[in-house]
């Protein structure tokens, strides 16, 4: 997977390591082990919702629970990363896929964005907003399509 970076590469290194441990943490659903990559004024903005602080970001990912098993994963594609000295933010496309459901709910890419910023030597996740594109026209979501994986060329 080809990732873009601005700016430092070893911090954007740091980053990305941040965020596996990130995304394991989600997909084991170890909400104390994300609560502790937070920062305690994070912010959510997400689909379906928009919250402020530890405490009640830790009650939403406990809303999630019973979705998230040992046959989850997260995808990501078409990852930027800016890094600094001290703030780091990385925009991507992702979904959450279920191994098992795979062929019959086909899930979405979201647009997804994480702010980071480093104190006491860690990063720290201060901001995170999942999205969807909108049809201003239908109010419908635009679904966004899969890369295709070959390319017929006559």
């Amino acid at each position: 997977m080809k990732i873009r970076i601005d700016g430092d590469r070893e911090i954007a290194d740091e980053v990305l390591l941040q965020i596996k441990l990130w995304d394991d943490a989600i997909i084991g659903l170890k909400v104390e082990c994300l609560l502790g990559q937070c920062a305690d004024d994070i912010s959510l903005f997400d689909v379906g919702t928009q919250l402020d602080g530890i405490n009640a970001y830790k009650q939403e990912w406990e809303k999630f629970s019973p979705y998230f098993n040992t046959d989850v994963q997260i995808v990501r594609r078409d990852i930027k990363i800016y890094a600094s000295e001290g703030l780091a933010v990385l925009h991507c496309h992702s979904k959450i896929e279920n191994n098992l459901l795979k062929e019959t709910i086909k899930m979405p890419w979201c647009r997804t964005t994480l702010c980071l910023k480093k104190q006491q030597g860690h990063w720290l996740v201060v901001h995170q907003h999942i999205s969807m594109p909108v049809d201003m026209m239908t109010g419908k979501a635009i679904v966004l399509k899969d890369n295709p994986k070959l390319r017929l060329v006559v």
